[in-house]
């Protein structure tokens, strides 16, 4: 029975050793701080995905010069910033005659022509359409046509002649055809001297749905500056990328057969390796000169073994018109996946496969490290086993959004396997190609010391009674 349990011991300790030497990070690559500051940024490229062999990059691991861990965290792209750009136009700007004394309204300096869906305006004839401008108890602008499409304005920039100084509060009027009009609400325009130069108020702000036409009367004209020009301000919102996808521009590999051999499709399809578990968000096709349309199917999956999963449809097209070219738009996708196929229609032409190719729109991580120990710097990945190195974002840096803008800059350099980990890793490979064998082993010398012990006391002659 000791010889079982020597053996067993034996088997136990083999088993422990293999199961410490799967922690050990296999890969390693040199980090080139190219800015120092107390926290550094190191954006992850596609390769740290393809040598991590653990979801979300657990296995990641910075060490320094003498093998101190240093302390890092992972960060996802940020969100979106949200910008607003200002764009101007100018109005044309018409002045107002007095009111009428019968029926107290105010006279129009110009007509309005409709023709279908068109507006033409032009002066009036007469004392209505010639005005002095510095005796005008107000003003009419005229905004100009606009498209549903467009944005509204949001304010009228005025300009004027004179006086250096003054101020004067006017009441704003609105309507698309000159004939009913609707209140505007008020405001009040200045300009103010200093000794460090003029200060203006020249801003009129409009309603969220102004007409055409701005009818503004002054409350005192004879505080009012003469006006020789306005501008519409336009506001327009867009979407800016704080921190901008990583493009990878791949090219068609064949297809790793899994445990089931491959299908029909396969023949038919263009696959794409991203060499690591890669989040995308956007996929676009680069076909080959010439004119092309190709509806497809795109189907993804993890690992190679796994079966193909839908992720989409689309027409990716490029068409050639009298030497001008346009492409079909990228496609939105929202997955992470190391594998993609692309699959032509059954009516459409198969795709060339040495001049396609796919680019991919991919919000790799950012990972942020304190420059604590020694310099140089190294990331290690490479193991199924090690636990998550990483930090919370916000334990290792304090007040993050504070301290972002003075994070120092890094790069990764290029990546090689660690020798004795790597040595260890084969041994490994080895010893789990003996352990069936080993266990075995085990089991026939007990097998067999429990048939010798049983064979013996079979043949030992019985005790004689007392």
């Amino acid at each position: 029975m000791r010889r079982v349990e020597c053996w067993g011991v034996v088997l136990c300790g083999l088993l422990g050793a293999a199961h410490a030497d799967e922690a050990a990070l296999r890969f390693s690559a040199p980090i080139e701080v190219r800015q120092s500051a107390a926290f550094v940024q190191l954006p992850l490229p596609a390769s740290a995905y393809a040598h991590s062999q653990q979801a979300g990059l657990n296995d990641l691991s910075v060490i320094d010069a003498r093998g101190e861990r240093v302390p890092f965290a992972l960060l996802g792209p940020r969100a979106n910033e949200a910008k607003t750009d200002e764009q101007s136009r100018p109005a044309v700007l018409y002045p107002l005659p007095p009111k009428s004394a019968a029926g107290g309204t105010w006279p129009s300096p110009v007509e309005v022509t409709v023709d279908g869906d068109r507006i033409s305006v032009r002066r009036q004839g007469g004392a209505a359409g010639h005005v002095d401008p510095a005796h005008a108890a107000g003003w009419l602008l005229d905004l100009g046509e606009r498209q549903p499409k467009d944005p509204a304005p949001r304010s009228l920039k005025m300009q004027w002649s004179g006086p250096a100084e003054f101020s004067v509060a006017f009441d704003v009027e609105m309507s698309d055809d000159l004939r009913a009009w609707r209140p505007g609400g008020s405001g009040q325009l200045m300009a103010l001297a200093s000794a460090s130069g003029v200060l203006t108020q020249p801003r009129v702000m409009l309603p969220a749905q102004p007409g055409r036409f701005v009818r503004l009367v002054w409350s005192d004209q004879r505080s009012a500056p003469v006006l020789t020009g306005a501008q519409v301000i336009v506001e327009k919102h867009r979407s800016v990328a704080v921190d901008a996808p990583t493009e990878l521009r791949l090219a068609a590999s064949p297809e790793p057969a899994g445990k089931t051999p491959l299908d029909e499709a396969s023949k038919r399809a263009l696959h794409f390796d991203l060499s690591g578990l890669i989040p995308v968000v956007q996929l676009d096709l680069q076909l080959a000169p010439g004119t092309h349309v190709a509806p497809v199917r795109i189907q993804g999956r993890q690992r190679a073994d796994a079966p193909w999963q839908d992720l989409a449809a689309s027409v990716f097209y490029r068409l050639e018109r009298g030497g001008n070219v346009s492409t079909s738009p990228p496609l939105l996708v929202q997955t992470t996946v190391r594998y993609l196929r692309l699959i032509p229609d059954e009516r459409a032409a198969a795709l060339d496969a040495t001049q396609t190719r796919l680019i991919v729109q991919a919000p790799l991580a950012t990972l942020v490290f304190a420059t604590q120990g020694q310099s140089p710097y190294r990331l290690l990945s490479g193991s199924a086993t090690a636990p998550a190195g990483a930090l919370p974002a916000t334990t290792l840096v304090p007040a993050l959004d504070e301290e972002h803008p003075r994070f120092g800059q890094a790069t990764l350099g290029e990546w090689s396997e660690v020798t004795e980990v790597a040595r260890r890793a084969e041994a490994q490979q080895r010893r789990a190609a003996l352990r069936p064998w080993l266990l075995w082993s085990v089991l026939l010398v007990g097998v067999g010391g429990l048939a010798f012990m049983v064979w013996r006391l079979m043949r030992s002659p019985p005790q004689a009674s007392a």
